[in-house]
Formats: C-alpha cells, sequence, structure tokens
C-alpha cells in the first residue's frame, strides 16, 4: 500500500523521469538543424553620377535553406546550405534584368588533437546518462526507506497498543486496592491515609493510560501517513488493526555476509561510484582540452547565374535571350586549410585537467569512507540485534519477578503482614517491568528493521519525513517507542512501518513481511 499509496514515494518516482530529460536534452545538440530564411529589399538610389542619370530601383528577394549538425562521433561538425536571390532593376548597367543568382555550400570542420576523442557535448551526455543512473539509485533507496519505515510504523502501533493494555492493567490494579482499603477503611482496620494512596495512585495510572491511549493515535496517524494517500480526508478515518505479534525469536546473523551485500548493494555506495565515473570523466574531457586545437576545415562553394540577358545592339532593339547555369558546376570554389592554434605558458586547460584528477581522487576516497561507514553501521546494527535479543530475556525474567513481588505483597497486605505503600510501589514495579519489556521488543523490531535496511541504502537523512517521523514517536511519557527510539537507527529511519499484515477497514492486507 505504501508503495502505491506514499506521496513522497510517489514524487521520487519522478526524478529519474527528470532525468531522462536530461539525457534528452544532453543529446539533442547531436540532433541537425534546419535553417530557412526569405527576405525581401527594395532601394531606390538618386541619380550621383553622369553614367546614372535617372534614379535607379532595384528589388532583392533572397532566400536561404540549410542544415548543419554536430555528430556524436570524432567532433565533425557540417554544413550545408543553398541560396537563391532574385533581383529587377531599371538600371541599364546590368546585364540581366531580372537576375537570378543561386549558389551552393558545404563546410566541414574536423578536430584532430583537441576534442576528437571528447567535447563539451560528449562529456555532458556522459556525465547526463551517469546521473542518470543516479537518479535510479536514490528512487531504490527512497522505496527501502519507506519499506522501512512502514515496518517500523507497524511495530510502534503494535507495542503502543500493547502500553495501553499495560497501562490499563495497572489501573485495574490500582482500582481494586482502592475497593481493598475502602472496605478496611470502612471496618476500621486501615487508616484512611492508606485509602488516599491508592486513590492518588489510580489517578497517575489514569493519566498514564490517557497519553498511552494518544500515543495510540499518533502512531495510527503515521502508519496512515505512509500507507495511505493522506490528501483524501477519509483515509484520517481508516481504522487500522495490527494483526501479527512482534517477532521475539533471535535469528542467527551472518555479519560477514551482510558486509558483503551491503559493499555490493547499497545505493549510497553506488551513487559513490557513479561520483568516480562523473570525475574520470572530467578527468579525460580536460585531458584532452590541454592538446592544441588542430582542425581541418575543407569549404566547397558553387556559384550560379541566369536571367533574361540583355541585348545592347540598340540597331536591334532589345529582343533577349534566356540564359543561365542554375544547376551547373561551371565555377565551384574549394577551400581546404589547416588551424592550429595553442596557448604559451600556465592555462586554464592545464589548472581543469589537475582540479578533474584532485576530484577524482576526492571521490575515490569518499568512497573509501563511505564503505568504511556502512562497515561499521552494519556491524553495529548486528550489536544492536544481539544486544535487544538479550534485553527481551533480561526484561521478562523482571516483569515476571515484578508479578511475583506484587502477588506476595498483596498477599502479605491481606494477613496484615504489609502495608498500601508497599503495595502501591509493588505495582509501580510491574508497570515498568511491562513498559521496560514492550520497549525491549520494539527495541528488537527496529533493531531488525534496521540491520536488514542498511544492507541495501544508507541512513535517512536528517529532515525527511521518516526522520521527523521517528522524532515524533520520542515522546516523554515512558512509552515503549520512546525507550526504543534510544539508538535505534530504524526509528530515526521513520517511525512507522509495516509488518506481515495490516486490517484495514476490517480487511486484512498482507504486508512486507519481517527481516529474517
Amino acid at each position: 500500500m505504501a508503495l502505491e499509496h506514499n506521496v513522497d514515494l510517489n514524487a521520487d518516482r519522478l526524478d529519474p523521469q527528470i532525468s531522462d530529460t536530461r539525457v534528452a536534452a544532453a543529446a539533442g545538440v547531436f540532433k541537425p538543424t534546419l535553417n530557412t530564411a526569405v527576405n525581401s529589399n527594395n532601394q531606390l538610389v538618386p541619380p550621383s553620377n553622369f553614367l546614372i542619370p535617372t534614379p535607379t530601383r532595384t528589388d532583392v528577394v533572397t532566400s536561404t535553406a540549410g542544415v548543419s549538425q554536430r555528430l556524436p562521433w570524432y567532433g565533425t561538425t557540417y554544413s550545408l546550405s543553398w541560396s537563391a536571390t532574385h533581383t529587377n532593376s531599371n538600371s541599364f548597367l546590368n546585364s540581366y534584368n531580372p537576375l537570378l543568382q543561386s549558389g551552393l555550400g558545404a563546410n566541414v570542420s574536423q578536430p584532430l588533437l583537441r576534442d576528437l576523442k571528447i567535447d563539451f557535448a560528449r562529456q555532458q551526455l556522459a556525465t547526463s546518462k551517469t546521473n542518470r543512473d543516479i537518479a535510479d539509485t536514490r528512487l531504490r533507496e527512497s522505496v527501502i526507506h519507506t519499506t522501512a519505515s512502514v515496518r517500523a510504523a507497524y511495530w510502534n502501533l503494535v507495542s503502543a497498543r500493547g502500553n495501553v493494555d499495560a497501562r490499563r492493567s495497572a489501573l485495574d490494579l490500582a482500582q481494586e486496592l482502592v475497593r481493598v482499603n475502602k472496605a478496611k477503611v470502612d471496618v476500621g482496620t486501615s487508616p484512611p491515609l492508606d485509602l488516599v494512596s491508592a486513590q492518588a495512585e489510580v489517578a497517575a495510572d489514569q493519566e498514564q493510560l490517557i497519553i498511552a491511549e494518544t500515543s495510540v493515535k499518533q502512531a495510527e496517524d503515521r502508519l496512515r501517513m505512509l500507507i495511505l494517500d493522506p490528501t483524501q480526508r477519509d483515509n484520517w478515518n481508516v481504522a487500522i488493526e495490527a494483526i501479527d505479534s512482534p517477532p521475539i525469536a533471535t535469528p542467527t546473523l551472518d555479519v560477514d555476509r551482510a558486509i558483503t551485500r551491503a559493499l555490493a548493494d547499497r545505493a549510497d555506495l553506488q551513487r559513490a561510484r557513479k561520483d568516480i565515473d562523473n570525475a574520470k570523466i572530467g578527468v579525460v574531457y580536460t585531458d584532452n582540452q590541454k592538446l592544441p586545437d588542430v582542425r581541418l576545415n575543407a569549404n566547397y562553394q558553387a556559384s550560379g547565374l541566369g536571367g533574361t540577358q540583355v541585348q545592347r545592339n540598340l540597331s536591334n532593339g532589345f529582343p533577349g535571350t534566356i540564359v543561365g547555369q542554375l544547376f551547373g558546376r561551371d565555377y565551384p570554389t574549394w577551400s581546404v586549410g589547416l588551424s592550429v592554434s595553442y596557448p604559451i605558458g600556465e592555462n586554464a586547460d592545464q589548472a581543469n585537467a589537475a582540479r578533474a584528477r584532485l576530484e577524482q581522487q576526492q571521490s575515490e576516497q569518499r568512497l573509501k569512507g563511505a564503505e568504511s561507514r556502512a562497515i561499521q553501521q552494519i556491524r553495529n546494527a548486528a550489536w544492536q540485534v544481539e544486544m535487544n535479543g538479550k534485553r527481551i530475556e533480561t526484561t521478562r525474567a523482571a516483569r515476571t519477578l515484578a508479578e511475583q513481588r506484587l502477588d506476595a505483597e498483596r498477599k502479605r497486605l491481606d494477613v496484615g503482614m504489609s502495608t498500601s505503600f508497599l503495595v502501591i510501589q509493588a505495582q509501580r514495579d510491574l508497570a515498568q517491568a511491562t513498559t521496560n519489556e514492550l520497549g525491549a521488543v520494539l527495541a528488537y523490531d527496529l533493531s531488525l528493521v534496521d540491520f536488514e535496511a542498511l544492507q541495501l541504502a544508507g541512513p535517512v537523512s536528517q529532515g525527511s519525513q521518516s526522520a521527523q517521523g521517528a522524532q515524533s514517536a520520542q515522546d516523554s511519557s515512558g512509552s515503549p517507542a520512546a525507550a526504543a527510539s534510544q539508538g535505534s537507527p530504524a526509528a530515526a529511519a521513520s517511525q512507522g512501518s509495516a509488518g506481515r499484515g495490516v486490517v484495514t477497514g476490517g480487511v486484512a492486507i498482507p504486508g512486507i513481511g519481517t527481516p529474517q
């Protein structure tokens, strides 16, 4: 349900698509570009000498069309163009009227050293593709964090409801003591102070029950926030029943295998390796830019001329004849050249190359640091699982002993060998022992979630929704959520998480399962 409805995850799913558009934009540089234009120019020139005694009117229409492209191989660029000009003039000096001129042009530029292996456009394309892969790792990490958050939220809800049951049991014991003490006070076998003390304990237990019930509501809201669409107001009223009990059997953890898996599969380490790939691309590019800029340039131009040729034999009038070579190759122009450009002394390209190499070394060292932290985090999570598993045994034993002590104190009170104060103290100790056991179970469940998640993704960054959810679970009421969140990266990974099943609206929905 979280993978389908979680709003933050749905937003993160757009990151790869955004990266796809960046790749497309970088690849768009290599697409051909079509250029075309039409221009009309009308000019009236006043007479300026005796050869042209009358004003000269010239009408020119120019049209051009061409295509240019940067090829994705070897840095080659080319352009092809076709131009045509139609001129109509009343000048008697023109040999053609109207005059039609055309031209075909081809240009090719080929780098021979710099920009041959890689240029800025190809560097940007390669970097954008690597960043696309990084976006995939971020989405996968977001899915892992969301999954861990749902698991944690689920077990927090289970623990919060268990805490309500424990507080309600403590309240029942306190109310029973009030009934007993009231009967004794009524018959004069106990002082009124015993009744007052018992009533005060009832008030205190009622306060703790109110706090525990509020914690359940908060835990339900955190789980709703993760698995339902919170923008739908009705979803905030969906009933959630946790149908699974927390796992308490301590599994045997293979720490070395977990570390190997983390070093190979963790999303943050994969991103660090992609950063190294980007740095290597930068090194190749900046090293290439240190080379001289040697380019081979070739140009071909073909010109055509045509129109109605004006005959100047006045005795024969002006019959005119049609001539032209618009599509001929009678007057070609070839141009081939080699250009060389190389700066003297220290230059920006050399400084950029040195910086790129340092950045690559920095990325490699950061990867080593990230791998070291990953190993430490996996080992620490394993020790947390081991510690919390042992805590379950000790807190369970403490709770059993507290129950025995309370039972003994109540029997001693019945025969006049104890006091209400000692019974109240035993009740408090039992309530605290029960809370401690619930906290140990929750801490164990969260540490299992954390141990599994840390093999696939790094810890949740501060300021994320899941981290804020964890912080909200650390209430000051002494609840299991607060006790378990101390030192638990899973609690800081999001407070609110799913187990093997959830009941929403009376329908059991399979969950994600707990890590084994």
